[in-house]
């Protein structure tokens, strides 16, 4: 985690109480035909997106290259984009979660090395502290929920297009002018380019490639959640040692007298639980496409 620059809250790592009732969050550094009801031999050529089934073939191809860009080090470059995705998720479900308990979303801002720092007002802390990385989780749940047919994958990508332009510009704008200029640079350009890139695949990709992208980025997510909890835990370890940094999950025991590492492990259940039935609603029992 790294503090700000500027004189105002003090960020050092998860949820820190700053000056003005300012506090900072942050991530830790680290083949079904379609038509349906259609007679098979007069059915025509549709246009992409209206809801026929692409099958199971784009969600196993998903599977495969989230696995691939897990665990090949080499394609750490290809797999970047998907980890300030889920920094630019993590932070920005600090601020919703502030804005829906009554406070304020202040700004965010990305760092190169994956990690982040949401700066928010007031609001529920109990709600707030635990977003980052529930909400992650919850992103990617959603996604997997709404990936299968087409017409609602091509929706939802759409969505997180259009969701990621419209709060980058708000929320990460305005950390250009302090002193963390270059975090909310890197928070503004990637945010927008991922959400331009999201809204292109929506409107123009085929039916097999939005839901195969859909997929993708919901395995993604949920893969680097779960890194990111993982080194939750290690970090919430060390407990007050000294040089130990400030994490979401310290900041949670400050308020409720349980241990930090306790609180990383419940939330990585939480967010097991989300993906796993996520996954068991869409794809279980042999459910058939909508």
């Amino acid at each position: 985690m790294r503090g700000p620059g500027d004189p105002g809250p003090r960020a050092a790592g998860g949820a820190v109480d700053g000056g003005g009732g300012v506090t900072a969050s942050g991530v830790p550094g680290p083949g079904a035909a379609g038509g349906a009801g259609l007679d098979r031999a007069a059915r025509t050529r549709r246009p992409s997106g209206t809801g026929e089934a692409t099958g199971a073939g784009p969600v196993a191809l998903a599977v495969a290259a989230a696995a691939l860009l897990a665990w090949a080090p080499w394609l750490g470059a290809v797999a970047y984009p998907f980890r300030l995705l889920t920094t630019l998720v993590h932070e920005l479900g600090h601020g919703l979660a502030a804005l829906a308990t009554g406070g304020d979303f202040l700004r965010f801002v990305v760092f190169p090395d994956g990690s982040g720092l949401a700066y928010t007002a007031g609001g529920w802390r109990l709600a707030v502290i635990p977003a980052g990385y529930l909400g992650a989780a919850a992103f990617g749940a959603v996604l997997i929920l709404t990936g299968r047919g087409a017409r609602a994958a091509r929706s939802a990508l759409g969505a997180v297009g259009a969701g990621l332009l419209v709060l980058t510009l708000r929320y990460a704008l305005p950390s250009l002018f302090t002193a963390q200029g270059l975090g909310g640079l890197l928070a503004l350009v990637s945010g927008l380019a991922l959400g331009a890139a999201a809204l292109w695949l929506a409107l123009r990709a085929g039916s097999a490639a939005v839901v195969f992208a859909v997929h993708l980025i919901a395995f993604q997510a949920g893969l680097t959640a779960f890194a990111d909890l993982w080194t939750l835990i290690g970090l919430s370890r060390l407990g007050g040692a000294a040089g130990a940094p400030a994490t979401d999950a310290r900041a949670m025991a400050e308020l409720i007298p349980l241990p930090a590492v306790v609180w990383a492990a419940l939330w990585a259940l939480a967010a097991a639980a989300l993906l796993a039935g996520a996954l068991r609603a869409a794809w279980g029992r042999g459910r058939k496409a909508s």
